[in-house]
């Protein structure tokens, strides 16, 4: 007999009587019987494997409505399945189906958050006797669980609608930036009087190298920066650098560029809070000039329109291209007036705050769903 427990924080009915039980006295749990070998192109039937794609088979071992995730690798709890029909499944992908006195969609709500409780191997796994002695704590009235897994279907529902705002917004800004990088958008002044025609520079009129010595290597307070325009970050390194290195300080405000990552967009300002770290000229950093706004700057040399084009044409192996502070001042930059970048940041500085709000909204909801599963099926 299961042993009656208080009730969650999320609940219906207080007539409802909520008991632990485990995993696999609720539905069966089985693994599949295939390897990834087995599928084929264009297949009668899904065939469910260890990655979040969905392959084909020209057989089926199931015929059921049931939960499907990956047993071990990055996908466990991750690669999340519903399926109602006829399918085949992996050899370490696990199956939950003919449930026991459960409504479906309260043990689908469950099931994705205990899987990722239960991967506590030293790689990420789950055995069928970890799912089939799962404790997990649910109502003894299908009513109840039906009205709980409706709530959290709708959360569910927010988080998608949400996602989905987020992703307009980023392909609206994406869109945008190339209208204006084309000159197809132009911004006018506050008066309502165009500005001045965008004139071709170099790097080199708007930017100088910047190489004021700092410390060796094996003391140097080290940063990097991440490719695909992703900013600058303090540098993890657990071994010492080389006393023999030279390293140079770099300032808050400062473009700093990767020679090596040229050609994966490696571009960034350096931030407040990393002022004074150091890095090599594999590293370098360049002083803007205080004629343009560095953040406009930086959202030109990271279009691919540039870096692509120009990255491509310098001189240097392809594989390994350094691109030398000197090639990189020649290249050609076509910029508005100071005063137009300074209108065009702006107005993108106002879509990524209505971007970063969204997203907010995504993890405040994703941490009040998870608030209530830790609470619930524990």
């Amino acid at each position: 007999m299961l042993n009656i427990i208080d009730k969650p924080p999320l609940h219906f009915n207080s007539s409802v009587n909520y008991a632990h039980a485990y995993l696999g006295a609720l539905a069966d749990i089985s693994t599949g019987g295939k390897d990834t070998k087995d599928a084929v192109d264009s297949g009668k039937y899904p065939f469910y494997v260890r990655s979040d794609s969905v392959k084909s088979i020209n057989s089926f071992s199931k015929n059921t409505e049931a939960i499907l995730t990956s047993g071990d690798g990055v996908g466990v709890g991750k690669n999340y399945h519903y399926v109602n029909g006829r399918f085949d499944y992996h050899q370490r992908v696990y199956c939950l189906d003919n449930f026991k006195g459960v409504f479906f969609l309260f043990c689908k709500n469950f099931y994705k958050r205990v899987i990722r409780l239960s991967a506590k191997n030293s790689v990420d796994s789950v055995r069928r006797d970890m799912l089939t002695e799962m404790d997990v704590f649910i109502p003894d009235s299908i009513d109840e669980q039906q009205k709980i897994a409706n709530f959290l279907t709708s959360v569910d529902t927010k988080i998608s609608h949400l996602t989905e705002k987020q992703r307009l917004l980023k392909d609206y800004k994406k869109g945008v930036i190339q209208q204006i990088f084309s000159q197809q958008i132009r911004f006018k002044d506050d008066d309502g009087k165009a500005f001045p025609e965008w004139q071709v520079k170099t790097i080199g009129d708007v930017m100088t190298e910047s190489r004021i010595k700092g410390s060796s290597g094996d003391v140097a307070k080290k940063l990097t920066v991440k490719i695909w325009g992703k900013g600058v970050i303090p540098k993890k390194d657990d071994s010492k650098g080389s006393e023999n290195t030279q390293y140079y300080k770099r300032k808050a405000g400062q473009f700093i560029y990767g020679k090596l990552d040229f050609l994966n967009c490696a571009f960034a300002i350096i931030p407040d809070e990393l002022d004074g770290y150091e890095s090599t000229l594999d590293l370098p950093s360049l002083d803007v000039s205080s004629l343009v706004n560095k953040f406009f700057v930086l959202e030109v040399v990271k279009q691919k329109r540039f870096y692509k084009r120009f990255g491509e044409i310098a001189d240097g192996s392809r594989k390994a291209k350094r691109i030398n502070v000197g090639v990189f001042q020649e290249m050609p930059i076509t910029l508005p007036s100071k005063a137009e970048q300074n209108k065009i940041m702006a107005f993108l500085d106002s879509l990524d705050k209505k971007t970063n709000a969204v997203n907010e909204q995504i993890e405040q909801t994703k941490l009040f769903k998870k608030g209530l599963l830790q609470q619930m099926f524990v």
